[in-house]
């Protein structure tokens, strides 16, 4: 099959004609959390005959396989960076999938008060950088308590809210994006409303893969404190299965104000150490239905690589060698496996 990208400023233009015979290498990442999709573009500079792309200037992406239509869209980016060298003459340059010079800059301090949600967060910070929010409807359920931003972005602040509860921020175009972290998701066969999509990967196309297993996976609890205001004293609240009595318990760092945002922090920092409790990195034929964030189900191989994964970063390079992709994974967390009748299902249908 023929590898094929078409390259577009948002405005409408064109550019692929221009640059496919020049490209000599593409790559697009597509990773989770808030610097998210990226776009590097290597250019032959030969009789210096080429147009360069502008700081600022905003691209269209579609990446895949002729015959294979229709051609996937895999993101909007904004140029940010253009670089000349030589001999040989190259142009390159690189883009983000969302302008983060623009959302970056200090911003006047949000004042969050205690009955405010990290959905309420989520949407006045939306509306005052003039992003459509997307927000996961558990986000309302969610309470934040006093929070003060000090010397940090609008987004800055989103994200470290975001990552003390597992959530994920991702800007994409001109859309904020708030969910929990994908390996909390039940993954379906196709993607739906807040459900990632599942893919088969068989070990026949797999051309190579790295398992790494890490000692972070020997905490089985983890303690929270809050402050009692009855008693004015600091109480701690555990969380997980306890298992293994002599594992050590770790400890979350900064105070809850009560006892629900305590057991949460903690449930939220148990989840986080057990995916990073083993790894995966998978290479494989260019598949750039494969993004950030999607679930990838790995038949023919022993566990305890075989099994059920969650994308974590996605890269897709298109040079003279073809179209080639590397994901890395994580497990995903009690909440995100696949029920066995979906696993089944997608197993059967190439048997």
């Amino acid at each position: 099959m023929r590898p094929v990208f078409y390259l577009f400023s948002v405005d409408g233009a064109d550019l692929t004609d221009t640059l496919m015979d020049r490209v000599t290498r593409l790559t697009v990442v597509d990773a989770e959390g808030l610097a998210s999709d990226t776009l590097e573009v290597e250019l032959d500079d030969r009789g210096q005959r080429i147009q360069l792309p502008a700081s600022g200037d905003r691209l269209r992406l579609l990446l895949g396989y002729l015959e294979r239509p229709p051609v996937p869209t895999i993101g909007d980016f904004v140029v940010d960076e253009v670089r000349l060298s030589g001999p040989p003459l190259t142009i390159s340059f690189s883009a983000k999938g969302a302008d983060m010079v623009r959302t970056s800059v200090k911003a006047p301090r949000i004042d969050a008060g205690d009955d405010d949600t990290l959905d309420k967060l989520a949407r006045r910070i939306a509306e005052r950088q003039g992003l459509e929010p997307h927000i996961h409807p558990d986000a309302a359920h969610i309470p934040i308590g006093h929070i003060d931003q000090q010397g940090e972005s609008d987004m800055a602040l989103l994200t470290r809210v975001a990552r003390a509860r597992d959530w994920v921020l991702r800007l994409d175009g001109e859309r904020l994006t708030l969910r929990p972290h994908a390996g909390n998701l039940p993954p379906a066969r196709e993607p739906q409303p807040w459900r990632p999509a599942l893919h088969r990967l068989d070990a026949r196309q797999i051309t190579r893969y790295d398992y790494t297993s890490n000692s972070r996976s020997q905490y089985s609890k983890v303690r929270s404190h809050y402050y009692d205001p009855d008693t004015g004293r600091r109480v701690p609240v555990e969380v997980g299965d306890g298992q293994h009595p002599d594992a050590p318990v770790m400890e979350v760092r900064h105070d809850a104000k009560d006892e629900r945002a305590a057991r949460d922090a903690a449930a939220a920092r148990l989840r986080q150490l057990r995916r990073s409790s083993g790894s995966l990195t998978l290479e494989l034929p260019g598949d750039t239905r494969l993004l950030a964030g999607h679930h990838v189900l790995v038949t023919g191989l022993s566990d305890p690589v075989g099994g059920q994964w969650v994308v974590q970063r996605a890269e897709h390079t298109l040079d003279a060698s073809g179209l080639r992709t590397r994901i890395e994974c994580v497990p995903p967390s009690e909440g995100g496996r696949a029920s066995q009748d979906l696993i089944d299902e997608i197993i059967e249908e190439v048997q």
